[in-house]
C-alpha cells in the first residue's frame, strides 16, 4: 500500500481542540514534512500557533546533516525547557533526522522529552500522541519496508499560498562518504506516477501555481516502480497540467543528471530556469574520496550543456571545505571551479564528521582555523560572482510569480518606506531570484499571477522593481 489512509487509520483516536507549535530546521524536505505533520494534527483538532507558550504540543523537526544545525536543535530544546516547567502538561517532541539518528538516546539525555519519531512515522503520530498523553515516553524510529511504504496524501488546504512542495520520493541510495542522509532517511522509494500527478492536480485546483518537486536525488525517480518512467517524463506530464505556471525540482545529483534533463530546462516552457547541482569540491581527488561518482571535467560538461539549452539558467551548488585530506591545492581547485561555473547561489559548509559514515573513519586532519579561513574565502568569491550575475537584471522587465505582500508591507515598522498609494508585493523570477515590487493599491490583486516587473534596483540577494500592470494568469481562488 503506497498511500496512508489517515481518516481510516485514526478514526478511534480523538483529542479536544489543542494548539501545536512546530519548529523546523534543515532542508525543503523537512519543511514539507512539517506541513504533513500539521496536516495529521489538524485532522485531530489541533490548530497551529506561532507562540510556543500557547502550545499544548511543541515539536522540533530536526536536521543532522551537519554538526552545527544539530547543536542548534539541542540549544532550542534547552531554551524551551521553562515552558515545560511552567506547564508540565505540555508535550515536547523531537522528529526528523536527528530523531531518527539518536532515537531513544534523546529521551535519556533530555528528561523533559515525551516523544521521539522519525520521518517514516508521521502517519502514526496520532497513536504516538495518545501514548504520550497517557504518561508514556514514546520512541518510534523504525523504517517502513520499501514494499509497504506509505506516502501521506497531500492536503492542498494546508498549503498557505500559490507555491507548494510535492515530494516524489524519499531516501537515497548514493552513500556519499560524508553523508548521513541514507542512514536517517532510508533507502530510495519512489511515489507512484499516478499518485504524483493526482496530488499535483489537487494542489493546482487548490490555487497553487508553482510546484517544487522534492527528493534527495530526483534523477533516480522511478526505481522499483511497476509503472516507472524517467524523471524527465514525469516533469513533462506535470508541466502539462492546466493552471501550473512554474515547475521546479531539487535535488539533482550530478552523476545522474543526463542530457535529456539538462535539455529540458530550456525546452519545457514552464520549467524554471534554475538548476541546483551540488558540486561539493573542485578537486577530483577529494570528489573520489567523497564517493561522488564524477570528476570536475565531467561536471563542467553538464554545466556547459544546460547553459547551451538555457542561456539564462541560474546554477546553484553545495560546497564543503576542510574534507579529510584537503590540501591548499585541493581548495584552490574549488575556488577555480566557482570561477569556471559562475554560480548564482551557493550553500557552503565546513566539514564535520557524521556518525556512521565512511568519512567519519578518516582523520579529521584539517585544522578548524584553516576550515574557517577557507570557508570565508569561498563565500567571498561566491558572493562576488553572484553579484556580477545579479547585475544583469537591472533595467530589464521580468516575469514574476507573485507570492504575497512583502515584509515591508506587512511590518508596521517598515510600511512607511512604501510610497503613498502603493502596495509592495514579493515574488520570484523563473531563475528563483526574489523580487520586491510596488503596484498601485487600486490595481487588481496580483497574488498568484505572473506579473511583469521592471527591475529598478539590484541588492545583494534580491531585486526591487515596479509592476507594469500587465499581470497574467488566474490569481488567487475566491
Amino acid at each position: 500500500m503506497f498511500e496512508a489512509n489517515l481518516d481510516t487509520a485514526i478514526d478511534d483516536v480523538s483529542f479536544p481542540t489543542k494548539r501545536v507549535h512546530i519548529i523546523t530546521y534543515g532542508c525543503q524536505m523537512n519543511a514539507f514534512d512539517s506541513r504533513r505533520i500539521l496536516q495529521v494534527l489538524q485532522k485531530q483538532g489541533y490548530a497551529e500557533t506561532a507562540d510556543p507558550a500557547m502550545a499544548d504540543l511543541v515539536l522540533v523537526n530536526t536536521c543532522s546533516v551537519r554538526d552545527r544545525p544539530e547543536k542548534k536543535v539541542f540549544g532550542t530544546l534547552s531554551r524551551l525547557l521553562p515552558l515545560k516547567r511552567n506547564n508540565p502538561e505540555v508535550l515536547f517532541g523531537v522528529c526528523g533526522c536527528a530523531a531518527q539518528q539518536y532515537g531513544g538516546e534523546l529521551l535519556k539525555k533530555m528528561s523533559y522529552l515525551d516523544l521521539v519519531f522519525g520521518p517514516d512515522n508521521i502517519a502514526n503520530l496520532p497513536e504516538l500522541l495518545q501514548q504520550a498523553q497517557a504518561g508514556h515516553r514514546v520512541v518510534n524510529t523504525q523504517f517502513m519496508p520499501k514494499t509497504d511504504y506509505e506516502f501521506l496524501e497531500v492536503d492542498s488546504s494546508v498549503e498557505p499560498g500559490p507555491t507548494a512542495f510535492l515530494t516524489i520520493m524519499k531516501g537515497c541510495d548514493r552513500f556519499c562518504s560524508y553523508c548521513i542522509v541514507p542512514t536517517v532517511r532510508g533507502r530510495e522509494v519512489s511515489k507512484p506516477v499516478q499518485l504524483v500527478l493526482d496530488e499535483a492536480k489537487a494542489l493546482i485546483d487548490g490555487g497553487v501555481r508553482e510546484i517544487t518537486l522534492l527528493g534527495q536525488n530526483v534523477n533516480s525517480y522511478g526505481k522499483g516502480l511497476a509503472d516507472a518512467i524517467p524523471f524527465v517524463t514525469l516533469l513533462e506530464k506535470i508541466a502539462a497540467l492546466p493552471g501550473l505556471y512554474r515547475l521546479r525540482f531539487v535535488t539533482s545529483h550530478p552523476a545522474d543528471a543526463d542530457e535529456r534533463l539538462l535539455d529540458a530546462i530550456g525546452s519545457i516552457p514552464n520549467l524554471a530556469h534554475a538548476l541546483h547541482l551540488p558540486l561539493q569540491s573542485g578537486s577530483d581527488r577529494i570528489l573520489e574520496a567523497m564517493r561522488r561518482g564524477y570528476t570536475f571535467e565531467s561536471y563542467l560538461k553538464k554545466v556547459e550543456r544546460v547553459k547551451a539549452a538555457c542561456p539564462d539558467v541560474a546554477l546553484s551548488t553545495d560546497m564543503i571545505v576542510g574534507f579529510p585530506g584537503e590540501t591548499d591545492a585541493d581548495f584552490q581547485k574549488s575556488l577555480d571551479a566557482l570561477a569556471a561555473v559562475q554560480y548564482e547561489g551557493m550553500f557552503s559548509f565546513k566539514y564535520s564528521p557524521r556518525p556512521g559514515t565512511r568519512a567519519a573513519q578518516m582523520p579529521d586532519d584539517v585544522p578548524e582555523a584553516v576550515k574557517v579561513e577557507r570557508l570565508a574565502q569561498l563565500q567571498a568569491l561566491g558572493d562576488e560572482i553572484a553579484a556580477q550575475r545579479m547585475a544583469r537584471y537591472h533595467g530589464r522587465v521580468e516575469e514574476v510569480l507573485v507570492e504575497g505582500i512583502s515584509r515591508n508591507q506587512a511590518s508596521l515598522d517598515r510600511v512607511d518606506s512604501i510610497p503613498e498609494g502603493m502596495i509592495e508585493y514579493f515574488g520570484r523570477l523563473s531563475t528563483g531570484v526574489v523580487v520586491n515590487f510596488t503596484m498601485p493599491n487600486d490595481a487588481p490583486d496580483p497574488i498568484g499571477t505572473l506579473t511583469m516587473v521592471r527591475i529598478d534596483e539590484v541588492l545583494v540577494h534580491s531585486l526591487r522593481g515596479t509592476g507594469t500592470g500587465t499581470g497574467t494568469g488566474m490569481g488567487r481562488p475566491i
